[in-house]
């Protein structure tokens, strides 16, 4: 008989977590328990038997009640095993929804077997695959895209990896839009944290496109887990933006990634011009799943 257990935080055993993330059938990095440390302000864990299949449980309190939430720079979490097994995600989900008042996650490609059942809303992720040539994908970029790329080339921008971290850091704050990002001061230090721990884990690495000067147009960091390259967090300066940097960026890119047998993990966007730029280099569309359920509202108007 399956035993769905619990946990808090400090009872989870990071190994057999880990390698439960690692080894399942939908792996992201996001729930690797160092990821979660970094952008979460609290989490706890749903976990089948001996670590068969587990669920991160990210939280914060809201009229001192617990209540889930999706932590910035963490696309998408859900029930994490070896198969999308459609009564092990009911039996999860069923958990979810009958403990917290409220919840507000987005839930991997694995939840599309019950989808439907918890009248889940499908979201947009995009990725290339870069196993073809680079001439191959570039055939495929759109005229908009090519125009940029060239423009990028004409100003003899350079792409190059950037090696401090504070460089990345810097560059980000002073040209990310807190308003368009819904980037608030509490994720500044979000930010700081998982950057600094992605190099230290050496997860993943920044990479950035100069001018001539050596001045920064645009910059990103990319993740690297099993087979996908994780656009994680990029940006871009105003000048770069009126110069195609960030174009140039990612058709540089994929030139060094090609005919290899990965992805290009764009990470979609619910913003429709992001989505577009992604989807211009010929990304193609992946579904994962919102969760939300809202009983605080009940609660809060009966008080009011």
């Amino acid at each position: 008989m399956n035993q769905l257990r619990f946990l808090k935080r400090n009872e989870i055993d990071e190994a057999k977590w880990n390698f439960c993330i690692e080894n399942s059938v939908n792996s992201l990095p996001y729930a690797l328990s160092w990821y979660l440390d970094a952008v979460a302000e609290n989490w706890d864990a749903l976990v089948l038997n001996d670590y068969e299949f587990v669920m991160p449980l990210v939280w914060l309190r809201k009229f001192g009640v617990p209540c889930l939430y999706q932590p910035y720079y963490c696309q998408q979490l859900g029930v994490f095993g070896k198969t999308g097994d459609h009564k092990i995600q009911t039996e999860f989900l069923n958990y979810v929804t009958n403990k917290y008042l409220y919840t507000h996650i987005n839930l991997n490609s694995s939840a599309k077997t019950v989808s439907e059942l918890f009248h889940l809303l499908p979201k947009k992720n995009l990725l290339l695959d870069l196993s073809a040539s680079a001439s191959s994908i570039e055939k495929k970029y759109s005229d908009n895209h090519k125009r940029n790329i060239s423009k990028a080339t004409k100003a003899e921008m350079q792409f190059k990896e950037i090696a401090s971290v504070k460089d990345f850091q810097n560059f980000y704050l002073q040209n990310i839009n807190p308003a368009k990002e819904n980037f608030k001061p509490q994720h500044e230090k979000i930010f700081k944290q998982l950057t600094e721990t992605v190099l230290k884990k050496k997860a993943g690495k920044f990479f950035a496109i100069s001018d001539k000067e050596d001045k920064l147009m645009a910059a990103c960091l990319l993740l690297n887990h099993k087979n996908r390259i994780i656009n994680i967090i990029n940006t871009s300066s105003t000048e770069g933006k009126k110069n195609g940097a960030s174009h140039f960026l990612f058709s540089q890119i994929i030139k060094e990634l090609a005919s290899k047998n990965l992805l290009l993990d764009f990470e979609g966007s619910s913003i429709a011009g992001v989505a577009r730029f992604y989807a211009g280099f010929g990304a193609s569309p992946e579904t994962f799943y919102n969760l939300q359920t809202n009983l605080l509202k009940n609660i809060t108007q009966r008080f009011s």
